[in-house]
Parts: structure tokens; C-alpha cells; sequence
């Protein structure tokens, strides 16, 4: 008889990254309910510039790290929230996420305040899109604060499943990268500055060399990369 280790050795890979859908915006609108469905901003220590806007915001033209100074005159002529940050907040809220995600999987290594990394390996007969639907409703329910969440195979993989959740309102913050039945075609819709890792300065010299998608990326040799780049990014390009 096999033993329990080699059993769990075989057991394939699966990661969930659960995303605070505008975190700090969110954080705010958890007791100013009548702010709900409005567009909020949150500013950057001493106000000086925009760190976090929801969905409403971001659709009238509030971008990231705008000047606060500098756009003031939007944010009265729509009627924007506007919140200085607080950060003691936002951590207790964080804590109480992480708390009940801490439920849902054996592993959790929490990386960032408003993201979390769920370790599903042994979960291969479970709906993963049906769960993660769960995970999202217990969370907001529970906390007050909305949450998206996207499987993969690989960290790489499970990044961008929660991207694509959140870009495509369908899928109801919920992508389980498994389930795509062309996840050629989806690689190649997300430009490869997008992928995560990648960042913008190796994004420009990717796309140089013709490399322009995520598809493009997946489909380079590792090895290459690795000499011309590093690593880091010879590793993004396996686990794509």
C-alpha cells in the first residue's frame, strides 16, 4: 500500500488568490453605507494624492496617485466621496478577512493587506468555481467587505484568473482558470505587462522582442529568459 506521503506527493497543485475588490474604499463604505453604488476616493498620507477609488470612481476618470490639489475640481463636479486614509482601519478589517479565508483552505499565506494566496492541493474533485463562490459570500457577508477570487495551477496563473474576475462582470468575481476550455486564447488577450511579476520597465523590453501577450511569455524558452532577464522571470514563464 502506498503511503500517505507519496499519495499527497501526486496530488496536483492548486492555488486561490483571494483579491479585496478596492479595498480602502471599501473599508470606508463599511460604515457609510449610504455611500453604496457612489463613487469614493481614499487619499495618501496627508492628502496628497488618490490610493484607492471604487468602481465608480475609477468610471468618471480618477485615476491612481492623481494630486489631490490637482483634482479637486472633479471630485465636487460628480459628488465624490473623498476620505483621508486610516490605516489602523484598514488593518483590523484586513485581519478579520484574513481570519475567515483562514476557513476555507489548510494553507493560507497572507501577501498583502487586501490579498491572500489559499492553498486548494488535494481539492481536485471539488468545484473550485461553486466554492470560491462561497468564499466571496461568507467573506462579505461576515466582514462587510467585498472580495474576488481566481484559481490556477500556479501563483502566475491564479493572479491572472483573478484579474480576468474582476475584468468580466459574468463571471461574478469567481474564475477558476481549470475550467477554460481555450486558456490559449484567454493567454493572449492579457498584454504581458499584466502578468504579475512582469512590471513595467521588462514589459518594454519584452515587447521589443515581440513579446506582447502572456501567450507570447508562456511560449518563450525559459532558458533564454533567464540569461537575457533573470530568474524571476524564467520562472513566471514556467508557471504560465
Amino acid at each position: 500500500m502506498p503511503s500517505i506521503i507519496s499519495e499527497q506527493t501526486h496530488q496536483a497543485k492548486r492555488f486561490g488568490i483571494v483579491d479585496c475588490n478596492n479595498f480602502y474604499a471599501s473599508c470606508e463604505r463599511l460604515f457609510a453605507p449610504h455611500l453604496n453604488g457612489k463613487p469614493v476616493v481614499v487619499l495618501s498620507n496627508n492628502d496628497g494624492c488618490i490610493i484607492a477609488r471604487s468602481n465608480e470612481a475609477k468610471a468618471l476618470g480618477v485615476t491612481m496617485g492623481m494630486a489631490y490639489f490637482k483634482s479637486k475640481k472633479l471630485l465636487k463636479q460628480h459628488d465624490i466621496a473623498v476620505f483621508s486614509s486610516n490605516y489602523a482601519l484598514y488593518g483590523d478589517l484586513s485581519h478579520r478577512v484574513m481570519d475567515v479565508l483562514s476557513r476555507f483552505a489548510p494553507r493560507i499565506e497572507v501577501y498583502s493587506i487586501d490579498e491572500a494566496f489559499l492553498d486548494f492541493q488535494g481539492f481536485d474533485k471539488w468545484d473550485l468555481t461553486s466554492y470560491g463562490r462561497e468564499i466571496c459570500d461568507t467573506t462579505q457577508q461576515w466582514t462587510g467587505i467585498p472580495v474576488s477570487i481566481g484559481f490556477g495551477a500556479t501563483k502566475t496563473l491564479a493572479k491572472l484568473a483573478n484579474r480576468l474576475s474582476k475584468k468580466s462582470p459574468e463571471l461574478n468575481g469567481v474564475f477558476d482558470f481549470a475550467a477554460c476550455e481555450n486558456p490559449d486564447a484567454l493567454l493572449a488577450t492579457v498584454a504581458v505587462g499584466d502578468v504579475w511579476g512582469v512590471g513595467r520597465r521588462w514589459a518594454d523590453r519584452l515587447q521589443k522582442e515581440g513579446v506582447n501577450t502572456a501567450l507570447d511569455l508562456q511560449q518563450c524558452d525559459p532558458a533564454m529568459i533567464k540569461q537575457r532577464f533573470n530568474v524571476v522571470l524564467a520562472r513566471t514563464v514556467q508557471e504560465l
